[in-house]
């Protein structure tokens, strides 16, 4: 069945210059200790399904461990284990990189989207989890087929993605995302080498990655500026 993709937002806190690394940036000015921004604003659109690449996924999950060996050879097919969650922690993880003692990250159950890169152990371990898992493609994963299943599997018309710059500047480039909520911190990071919200792989283009059109803005306390933007 064509046309399952869900509607896809990326919400990001970025400096004006664009860099995503919020450690870097120390306390807001005008906002209030304790306050996550990112999480109070993200919480706004109740949406219960969110993607993120492997390096933030592994925050979540339980250190590396080593996986014992496959009891048999393991087709590579979907497993869908809840098909109904109503709340999704959605990874990418093209070679298996994530370990798991749980299904869930905060209730969110985990939904893993792998290649066929994997070894039958880590297929295995998941299983043992209980963990959901999707494959996406032999070395690389395909995005726009990730979403695709991810709409079949699990009827999701909503998600959010909240990957790092190289993520999220792949969604991009696929013209998967189709709208931007973007924080604007009231500071300038100017690191040379530190990602920013879209880092497109490769070359770079000759053209902007996408044209946008205000949908709405708002300005926060301490001159946060929260844009929302349609992908056109």
């Amino acid at each position: 069945m064509p046309g399952m993709k869900p509607y896809l937002i990326c919400h990001m806190c970025t400096t004006i210059d664009g860099r995503i690394m919020g450690n870097r940036w120390g306390h807001v000015p005008g906002q209030k200790p304790g306050v996550n921004l990112f999480e109070t604003t993200y919480l706004t659109f109740n949406i219960g399904a969110w993607i993120v690449g492997t390096t933030t996924m592994q925050e979540f999950c339980a250190k590396p461990f080593k996986l014992p060996k496959a009891p048999r050879k393991i087709d590579r097919k979907d497993h869908v284990v809840k098909p109904n969650a109503k709340t999704l922690a959605i990874g990418v993880d093209r070679t298996g990189k994530t370990h798991w003692k749980s299904n869930e990250v905060q209730g969110d159950h985990v939904v893993l989207l792998l290649t066929q890169q994997v070894n039958d152990a880590y297929i295995a371990h998941l299983q043992a989890a209980g963990v959901s898992y999707l494959f996406c493609g032999k070395k690389d994963v395909d995005l726009a087929l990730a979403l695709d299943k991810l709409g079949k599997a699990f009827k999701l018309k909503k998600a959010m993605l909240h990957g790092g710059g190289a993520m999220n500047g792949s969604f991009l480039k696929a013209g998967l995302i189709d709208e931007i909520s973007h924080l604007t911190m009231p500071m300038a990071d100017g690191g040379v080498g530190i990602q920013t919200m879209f880092d497109i792989p490769g070359k770079a283009p000759k053209m902007a990655g996408a044209k946008l059109k205000l949908k709405s803005h708002t300005i926060l306390s301490g001159g946060v500026i929260w844009a929302k933007y349609k992908v056109l």
